[in-house]
């Protein structure tokens, strides 16, 4: 109730939204404030306006909180535990890992067991944090941190810079982020990890490269790079030899590192497949 007339600022509004009396969301109020023994409500009577306090204010940022830990709740409760496991998984991680975890799973009867969702790291942590999905591989440019979220570093690599086997770059044994300025690029699309890593990049070496095509597709990335239509930035897992690329080593002390985590919500009650997939992934990904 004290939410709700918060960001209603009115009773009469907040006791039809529920359907209850005004009476009633006035008690509620009331019954926090002698709880914590402080005003939440200051009424103004000549104009019936209401303005929160300062210290209803504070309480208002935990119960939005609250709320949404009420929704998650809601959703776990609602778990079918012999459902698939909705399980993310970004391309890059996915080309390079799944084909060993694959047979891992596999062995593990929990291949079958797996409904796979693949986008960029970025939009998949959100779908993590919503609940849509309840464990993923998540690529990030440093450890995952946060109060929701669970998380496990299994490995890390560096960053490269990728070229044609024709461009005149390819020659060269190390590069440094300057001397891309107003380079042609093929990127990634924004829920990349590498999109914002290889940003903050420029922004800290004050240059611009020129974007000729975004894609959320690795394998095509990778292949107009290899046509020297661009260069691109990529984790050295995401590379092989048979792409026909270059890979150039970046030569600046403030690279960030690509991290491989394991993640899942810290309220999500794993089921015993669950806690099987997740042994599989930190058994197979080593640091």
């Amino acid at each position: 109730y004290f939410n709700k007339l918060v960001e209603l600022k009115s009773y009469t509004t907040v006791s039809e939204y529920f359907g209850v009396s005004q009476p009633t969301i006035s008690m509620a109020i009331q019954r926090l404030e002698k709880e914590f023994n402080v005003e939440l409500i200051n009424r103004n009577q000549a104009h019936r306006k209401i303005k929160i306090s300062p210290h209803g204010k504070v309480l208002y940022k935990h119960t939005d909180i609250i709320n949404l830990e009420v929704e998650e709740i809601k959703k776990d409760m609602h778990h079918n535990f012999k459902a698939p496991i909705r399980f993310g998984l970004p391309p890059i991680i996915g080309n390079y890992y799944f084909p060993i975890l694959a047979l891992e799973l596999s062995k593990s009867d929990i291949l079958d067991d797996l409904d796979n969702i693949e986008a960029g790291s970025g939009k998949l942590l959100d779908q993590l944090r919503s609940g849509e999905i309840d464990i993923a591989l998540l690529g990030s440019n440093e450890p995952i941190e946060s109060h929701a979220i669970k998380s496990k570093v299994l490995t890390k690599s560096d960053f490269k810079i990728i070229v044609s086997l024709n461009s005149p770059l390819a020659k060269l044994k190390k590069i440094k982020i300057k001397d891309l300025n107003n380079i042609n690029f093929i990127s990634l699309s924004n829920d990349f990890i590498h999109h914002n890593t290889f940003n903050k990049l420029c922004n800290e070496h004050s240059i611009k490269v020129h974007i000729r095509y975004r894609t959320q597709d690795v394998e095509l990335l990778k292949q107009l790079v290899s046509e020297d239509l661009g260069v691109s930035f990529l984790t050295e897992q995401a590379i092989s030899p048979k792409d026909n690329l270059v890979a150039i080593p970046i030569d600046d002390d403030d690279l960030d590192k690509f991290y491989v985590s394991l993640t899942y919500r810290k309220t999500h009650v794993l089921s015993p497949k669950e806690k099987q997939l997740i042994a599989v992934l930190i058994n197979s990904i080593k640091k």
